[in-house]
Order: C-alpha cells, then sequence, then structure tokens
C-alpha cells in the first residue's frame, strides 16, 4: 500500500513540474542555442542586470543586447541544454547549459511575470 502511493505521489509530482515547466516560453533556450539576441531581447525588461565575463552590471535593454551580441559572436553558440526550470507567483527561473565553440557556461534567467508575459530582468552566463 505504501509503494502504491510513494509511486502516485512521485508521478503526480513529476506531471506537475512537467506542467508548470511547460508555462516558460520556448523561445528562450532556442535563442540561447542559436545566439539569437533580437529573439531574447522580445523578453527583456526595459533594465537588465547582466552578468557576463568581464561585466557586471544594470543595463539597459539595448546595451544588453549590444554586450550579448559581443559575447555571442566571441562564443558562438553550439546547442543549449536546460537543466532547471519553474514559476512560482510572478517570477521565474531557468538554469541551464550554454555549449559554445569555445566552452561550456552555465546561465541563470530570473523572470517576472506580468499578464502571462515573461521579461528577464537578470541574465548571468558564467563559466562553467
Amino acid at each position: 500500500m505504501k509503494s502504491k502511493t510513494l509511486t502516485l505521489l512521485m508521478f503526480f509530482l513529476i506531471i506537475t513540474g512537467n506542467i508548470i515547466a511547460q508555462n516558460i516560453p520556448k523561445d528562450i533556450p532556442n535563442a540561447f542555442k542559436t545566439g539569437n539576441v533580437q529573439l531574447l531581447g522580445e523578453y527583456m525588461e526595459e533594465k537588465v542586470f547582466l552578468v557576463i565575463p568581464g561585466l557586471k552590471k544594470q543595463l539597459t535593454r539595448q546595451e544588453t543586447k549590444e554586450q550579448l551580441t559581443l559575447f555571442f559572436s566571441a562564443n558562438k553558440p553550439v546547442d543549449f541544454k536546460t537543466i532547471h526550470q519553474s514559476e512560482q507567483n510572478n517570477s521565474g527561473y531557468m538554469i541551464g547549459k550554454l555549449i559554445t565553440e569555445n566552452q561550456e557556461f552555465r546561465v541563470h534567467i530570473l523572470m517576472k511575470i506580468t499578464d502571462k508575459k515573461y521579461y528577464i530582468n537578470q541574465l548571468r552566463i558564467e563559466n562553467f
């Protein structure tokens, strides 16, 4: 009986986690996979706290896009894998692994959710 209850509980948690995780737009990991800064820009707030190698600063959306363009030109993306993502109340986050031609990076994305739209307000790309 305990085994059956435990199995049902685990199944419920897995299904619930997958349903919640599916709410974060798939465009975001796809943009990292291809280095598509324009697509990422569509999900950015007006101000973004950006952390990339050599930079840790709050920037405007346009400045963030410029810095990401420079980053992706020096680190051509090969793949992006989502490690974990979740949302709670009016915020969400995603942790991923960005694989580039040069090296691998850990990506942390913090988002605000307003009217069911996701806005990136913090983006960290750090050495893995």
